[in-house]
């Protein structure tokens, strides 16, 4: 039941690629933490985009049990794909998680774009004079968390 624990290749996009990339390099924020934490925010907002390009990859592996159970909780918490446990037993299931996982990232991704990285985003990279990335990406996500849902 735990196939995030195997070595599955999840993807992030190439159209973010260098705001993965930027983030990584520049602030040591692993593409793979990166990416849930996009999955999350997706999610939470009920946003999922399909990825268009496939840029970078890593390993389901690299996840530690608890981004492995933030993982699954977004996907079970899914309106199409979730709600049955039955099928994290299924292996043709894995492939529509790891989809399901990667849309929500890309929609996260985008809502990060278009909320916290707004003009300093200019398409194709971030302005790398800004060195407050992670602070912005935290500030955003502790002030959603205090909205209220309705």
């Amino acid at each position: 039941m735990d196939f995030l624990q195997n070595q599955i290749l999840m993807y992030t996009s190439k159209k973010y690629e260098n705001i993965y990339m930027h983030l990584n390099s520049e602030f040591d924020l692993p593409y793979y933490r990166l990416f849930i934490m996009c999955a999350a925010i997706g999610a939470r907002n009920s946003h999922s985009i399909e990825i268009k390009e496939k840029g970078r990859e890593f390993r389901s592996n690299y996840f530690d049990s608890d981004e492995r159970n933030l993982a699954y909780s977004l996907i079970l918490n899914d309106e199409i794909n979730g709600k049955d446990l039955d099928r994290f037993n299924d292996k043709a299931f894995y492939a529509e998680a790891r989809k399901l996982l990667e849309s929500y990232a890309e929609g996260g991704m985008e809502i990060l774009v278009k909320k916290v990285f707004k003009e300093k985003w200019d398409g194709i990279q971030l302005d790398k004079s800004h060195l407050n990335y992670p602070i912005d990406i935290l500030t955003y996500v502790v002030a959603t968390l205090k909205e209220v849902p309705f």
